[in-house]
């Protein structure tokens, strides 16, 4: 006779990358930055929000909100050095490329139990200062690769005892 035991674990259902591009161009430094001045830094993009829910005839939806911390400093060929600060929120909302909700159906699953689970944030960054118009534009991508999950509760055959075996081990002289 089996034992069952009652465990609540995750079905994936959907799984994407998904690659959202934010572009600024033109953005006025405050001052003037002389010719071969450089503009470097850090740009940290923070996951702040990710929620997945069904639209229409069934499609995916992800919405997820980056908030983005830039801090930079522009250095003039003198030695000085201005830091800049720039923070904003980006939110995007795209639909899944690769599944829709019929799995739904399948798995016996209900669009209430969905979760969005992130496997990874990457992303590059450029930047290109303009002196002559004392502006630099950015290009941002962020790669997200997101899982779609949903918690299920489901019994589990455990092994029997009879199955079970304990060895003794002999001392060594």
């Amino acid at each position: 006779m089996g034992f069952c035991e009652k465990i609540k674990t995750d079905v994936v259902v959907c799984d994407e990358i998904f690659y959202f591009e934010h572009d600024e161009i033109n953005v006025p430094l405050g001052f003037d930055a002389p010719t071969g001045s450089v503009l470097a830094g850090t740009v940290t993009v923070t996951l702040s929000e990710c929620d997945v829910f069904i639209v229409g005839e069934g499609t995916f939806v992800a919405d997820v909100l980056f908030i983005v911390q830039k801090e930079l400093l522009l250095t003039t060929p003198a030695g000085d050095v201005f830091p800049l600060e720039f923070v904003e929120r980006l939110r995007f909302v795209e639909p899944f490329r690769k599944c829709d909700a019929t799995v739904l159906e399948l798995l016996g699953l209900l669009p209430e139990q969905l979760r969005c689970q992130v496997v990874r944030t990457a992303g590059t960054d450029t930047l290109t200062l303009d002196t002559d118009n004392d502006t630099f534009s950015e290009e941002l991508t962020i790669e997200l690769k997101i899982k779609v999950t949903a918690e299920v509760q489901q019994f589990i055959k455990l092994c029997s005892p009879r199955n079970t075996v304990d060895i003794p081990i002999a001392a060594i002289q």
